[in-house]
């Protein structure tokens, strides 16, 4: 049989139905009846062709037996057609049935991607049909594949005989049990369906259209599941719904094996959310981000013939040039004495030490001589556990603030807001700005305007210039809010800086607390707090070695977006102004 379209027994115009050579069905005996085709219909066949497929079934010994068509085939014999369209399951026009009257479905959602779905694949479940008076033939079950197909353009569906001692109470009954019976694919489910799919041979378009995806999303789909390690990894969680985005994620650490165990590891957990493991790509992205920067750093001191050094090769005399006095890092460069050390604080690059400050002239710190005493092992060993941590710990900072303000960002961004969300951001913005928290004055300074201006989505040219922000932006005043609320996140996203989570020596309570307040604003709004973002809201010091799940927030999710006007015609009152956490009253607030 020669199937010219990606499915049988479905017809999508303008693709054609498969065809069978005349020949070959009336070789067989039981396809060529002693009858003789009306002469209407033959004359249709020579002037237009078969277009009705014959229904075509495959007995023993692969032999094509005619069901239903017995005259469309005489038709063809007689007027020497070399082909004939068929189909190897029953199948109705449309156009021939009629929708039940009382459907039980009230909201048919027939979206878009079902609609593509049934254009590309046709319908797959027959639809039940019933012969009432008159002829009329009536669609009992499947009535949102009937309406569905008709906005695809199919001109047929699979169809089967309703029983015919089935009453009007059984119709309706039927409609219950089949709905109930029905079960939706899991993510997993979907997944592996897709990719089984993709093995088989159909192409990325093909899948994407029938499972209401973007192409995108199903080459992520088969590259993830293609690749050995990368399917080991999502086997090896295999009870969470791994998001397209979160396999696309998986797919940047293929050859990371422990960034892929600790994304794995974070998802395999049984109460693991989307944002755990959201928290966990964004740690490992961190660390490679800055794993990155620190080996382009290290070539280009190499390639500068600069002398490059282990902490732990340095004798205690060793001192970064920032902390020696009287001279600067351009200053030192000319001393003989200038390594260049990991920067352990920042995990990005290298920063410049003095081997031995005494020997080559500079003054050092008073008590930074090292005349307190060899230390002992124990010490050692303790003041590198406390360096891990601290390490560990900017690297958790630095991950959550990517994700805090890619959320902030997809908040600004959104056309349209619930009230309750919009009356949080204008009570905050209205706190800020009449109660002068949170030093305002770093509102133009060019930290804040760099922050702002990737809040807005400016362009590297459009962030040049801070005058002409306000005229990048859109001119909806239903968005003011949201804007206005940028500027105030700028500036507080600014002032939370890494000292924040600090409980150490390094410690910075008039940061701490207006970051915690900070993070409750956000809290309030939706956001899901990091664990060492909720250390910060709680006051407790941060333990990175410390398994925590990502905090729930209130309203659990982020506020969904809306359709303009909903919110007038929902009929709830209207919520009432939040008040701001961050406005409290602290001296401390200003910093």
């Amino acid at each position: 049989m020669t199937n010219t379209k990606t499915q049988a027994g479905v017809q999508a115009a303008p693709a054609p139905w498969p065809t069978l050579t005349v020949a070959e069905l009336a070789a067989h005996p039981g396809n060529v009846r002693d009858i003789e085709a009306p002469a209407d219909l033959l004359a249709d066949v020579k002037d237009n062709g078969v277009e009705e497929p014959l229904y075509v079934v495959r007995t023993h010994g692969d032999v094509p037996q005619v069901i239903d068509g017995f005259q469309r085939l005489a038709a063809a014999v007689a007027a020497g057609l070399e082909t004939v369209p068929v189909t190897p399951r029953p199948v109705i026009r449309i156009d021939a049935l009629t929708p039940h009257p009382k459907n039980a479905r009230e909201d048919l959602d027939i979206s878009a991607p079902f609609v593509d779905s049934l254009r590309t694949e046709g319908c797959r479940i027959p639809v039940k049909i019933q012969r009432l008076d008159g002829g009329v033939l009536q669609v009992n079950d499947g009535n949102r594949r009937y309406h569905a197909a008709t906005d695809a353009g199919l001109t047929h569906l699979p169809y089967e005989w309703e029983d015919d001692d089935r009453d009007a109470a059984g119709q309706f009954l039927d409609m219950i049990t089949t709905a109930q019976h029905r079960k939706s694919l899991s993510t997993s489910e979907m997944n592996q369906a897709m990719f089984s799919a993709a093995e088989a041979g159909a192409q990325v378009g093909r899948i994407a259209k029938a499972a209401g995806v973007r192409q995108k999303d199903v080459k992520t789909l088969v590259k993830v599941r293609s690749d050995e390690k990368l399917s080991a990894a999502v086997s090896g969680a295999s009870s969470y719904e791994w998001t397209f985005e979160h396999l696309a994620a998986l797919s940047e650490f293929a050859d990371d094996a422990e960034a892929l165990a600790a994304i794995t590891e974070a998802a395999a957990d049984d109460d693991a959310d989307e944002g755990d493991v959201d928290w966990a790509i964004a740690v490992e992205r961190t660390k490679r981000d800055k794993r990155t920067k620190a080996e382009a750093h290290r070539a280009e001191l190499e390639a500068a013939g600069q002398k490059i050094r282990d902490a732990d090769e340095l004798s205690e005399r060793a001192m970064p040039v920032w902390r020696l006095r009287g001279i600067s890092t351009e200053e030192h460069a000319e001393c003989k004495g200038l390594v260049w050390v990991f920067d352990e604080r920042r995990a990005d690059r290298y920063e410049p030490y003095c081997s031995a400050p005494g020997l080559y002239g500079h003054t050092v710190p008073e008590g930074s001589s090292g005349s307190s005493g060899t230390k002992t092992a124990a010490e050692v060993e303790a003041e590198r556990a406390a360096r891990a941590a601290v390490k560990k710990g900017n690297i958790d900072w630095d991950a959550a603030e990517a994700l805090r303000r890619k959320w902030i960002t997809d908040l600004i961004k959104r056309r349209n807001l619930p009230k309750a969300t919009t009356n949080t951001l204008i009570g905050h913005v209205n706190n800020a700005l009449l109660n002068g928290s949170w030093g305002l004055d770093e509102l133009v300074k060019e930290p804040t305007t760099e922050i702002l201006a990737a809040f807005l989505g400016l362009s590297t040219e459009q962030a040049k210039d801070r005058g002409s922000f306000a005229g990048h932006v859109a001119k909806d005043p239903r968005r003011a809010p949201q804007l206005q609320f940028a500027a105030i996140a700028a500036v507080r996203e600014k002032c939370a800086n890494r000292s924040a989570w600090r409980t150490d020596s390094q410690h910075a309570p008039w940061t701490r607390k207006p970051t915690g307040r900070w993070f409750q604003v956000l809290a309030s709004l939706g956001y899901p707090l990091t664990p060492i973002e909720q250390s910060v809201v709680d006051g407790e010091p941060y333990d990175p070695s410390k398994k925590k799940p990502r905090a729930i927030t209130a309203g659990g999710e982020p506020e969904a977006e809306q359709e303009p006007g909903t919110d007038e015609e929902t009929g709830e009152p209207e919520a009432e102004e939040v008040d701001d956490p961050a406005s409290d009253s602290d001296d401390e607030a200003a910093a």
